[in-house]
């Protein structure tokens, strides 16, 4: 029968289906033979972790503690390439829950020390390269967008003023330990990789870490100074735990800027968000309102006022935050008030808010120190415009202290006013790039509240206007650009803002 058709198929394709047939049958029979020998994820991850304990128990019995660190940094290092959300989370739960990064252990690499949390970033950054293709494919198209540009400028001027400090004196290793902290804004990329998939889960693990450290604060109060419930350097302290003369403990925990940041999109969920969920977000803003009032920060309280009243500018509903500005408004005049009657005059929660309407005070007990240090850092600035006085040299401020009834003066290491400090250490390419940066990020708000007004999701453009205007207020008077627990959340909001505008661009933006 040559020439013939069998069942209907030419010969030619007769002879193809038999090949298809037996290359589908045999590659079916590989896949089966390599399941049965080769275990499931779970049970290679549960290996992997048993063996990984074995060496870290071996290793710290036997006092080598280093080996010890590496079995472990190796499966955070898995995790955190195999789960886009885990680098910037695990990055910002390490200097921004209840530890604080200095009070941890350093980690020896040559001659060089790490912090932990340093680890943990440097790791996160790296393991950028090794995300899941579709989130490493996001993440390097939003690598040539401006916010990524200006974060990369910001950080070369900040490694520029190692430099700089080195020409006017400092050594290297001091201008380099001044500068360290700075290198978490790079946790910016990170954090894009966690929104690459989503905002539900990112945004649901910071809240609980916030949620977290408020409970941790109201517990501190009830127990007192005595017993800790936060891991706190002893240099830090005296100010993350500070009893006024009514015996009333300010409680500042490392996670405190965590806690403003989830305040300022938790308000703004309540009142430019949809109904559905409501009550959740006024749950979540009373937890973090009341992380901001035991911290006594009126820097806060301000910030978040500024905030919403930017945010109510730009939105096109502002019939809810107009009732809720009126309300908020009457109960600070009542306490005013109240305060001022000899009932509630010593109470340390209501005397400390109602000072804000008492400039004088301020000025004698707060404000004069803030000015010192401005008119310190002014002279600097003035004598280098440009570059600054870069990492390491002392500025000239001092700090007075006792010890032992002996008046003790030694250089301060800080300054409130962050801007003349950014100025001063990275020079005015570098204050150019992070006002430019606060600058896109609020930009972005503003369009996306107007473009999305209506949407479920309009109500982010707010959270990110008060968030940022809410920091950036703050910045003037008290301490929010240079430590990590500060700078983490930060740069958390500025990708959040980039990714905005990139579905801003792209002409969709997903729930």
């Amino acid at each position: 029968m040559s020439g013939a058709w069998i069942g209907g198929i030419p010969p030619a394709e007769e002879d193809g289906t038999l090949q298809a047939e037996i290359a589908w049958g045999r590659s079916r029979l590989r896949s089966r033979i390599v399941s049965v020998f080769a275990p499931p994820g779970a049970l290679v991850w549960l290996a992997a972790s048993a063996a990984a304990g074995i060496v870290v128990g071996a290793s710290v019995a036997h006092g080598q503690v280093k080996l010890a660190v590496l079995p472990v940094w190796a499966l955070t290092a898995v995790l955190f390439a195999r789960v886009p959300v885990a680098g910037y989370i695990g990055i910002l739960w390490s200097v921004g829950t209840a530890v604080d990064p200095n009070a941890v252990q350093e980690v020896g690499v040559s001659s060089l020390l790490f912090a932990p949390a340093e680890i943990l970033n440097f790791t996160a950054i790296a393991c950028v390269l090794f995300l899941p293709g579709d989130v490493r494919r996001v993440v390097k198209e939003m690598a040539f967008r401006a916010e990524s540009v200006l974060i990369a400028l910001f950080l070369a001027a900040v490694l520029g003023g190692v430099a700089v400090g080195m020409e006017n004196g400092a050594s290297l290793h001091a201008a380099a330990f001044d500068m360290r902290s700075m290198l978490f804004y790079a946790a910016f990329w990170p954090a894009l990789a966690a929104l690459a998939r989503g905002r539900r889960l990112p945004f649901r693990l910071v809240t609980a870490g916030a949620i977290v450290v408020v409970m941790l604060q109201a517990i501190q109060v009830v127990v007192g100074p005595s017993r800790h419930m936060f891991l706190i350097a002893a240099s830090d302290l005296s100010s993350a735990l500070t009893a006024d003369q009514t015996g009333f403990l300010r409680v500042r925990p490392p996670g405190l800027t965590t806690v403003y940041v989830v305040a300022a999109f938790a308000l703004a969920r309540v009142l430019w968000g949809p109904a559905r969920g409501r009550m959740a977000g006024w749950a979540v803003v009373a937890v973090s309102m009341a992380g901001v009032i035991l911290s006594l920060n009126r820097n806060m309280a301000l910030g978040l006022v500024l905030g919403l009243s930017a945010a109510a500018l730009v939105a096109k509903r502002r019939h809810r935050a107009v009732v809720f500005a009126a309300t908020v408004a009457a109960a600070l005049s009542a306490a005013v008030l109240v305060a001022q009657g000899s009932a509630f005059a010593s109470n340390p929660v209501v005397s400390r808010f109602a000072s804000i309407t008492n400039y004088s005070q301020l000025q004698t007990q707060t404000l004069d120190d803030r000015f010192y240090e401005n008119r310190i850092a002014m002279q600097r600035i003035r004598a280098h415009p440009i570059g600054g006085l870069g990492w390491g040299p002392p500025y000239g401020a001092e700090l007075l202290s006792s010890d032992a009834g002996f008046l003790v003066t030694q250089p301060r290491t800080f300054m409130h006013e962050q801007y003349l400090w950014i100025w001063m250490r990275a020079g005015i390419v570098g204050l150019i790039a992070l006002l430019a940066m606060l600058a896109v990020g609020i930009t972005t708000g503003v369009r996306w509240s107007r473009a999305r007004a209506g949407e479920e999701d309009g109500w982010l453009g707010a959270g990110v206007i008060v968030a940022l205007v809410a920091l950036a207020a703050s910045s003037n008077v008290a301490i929010y650009l240079t430590p990590p627990d500060s700078t983490v959340p930060l740069v958390g909001v500025l990708a959040l803002a980039a990714y905005m505008r990139r579905q801003l661009t792209l002409g969709r933006a997903p729930a």
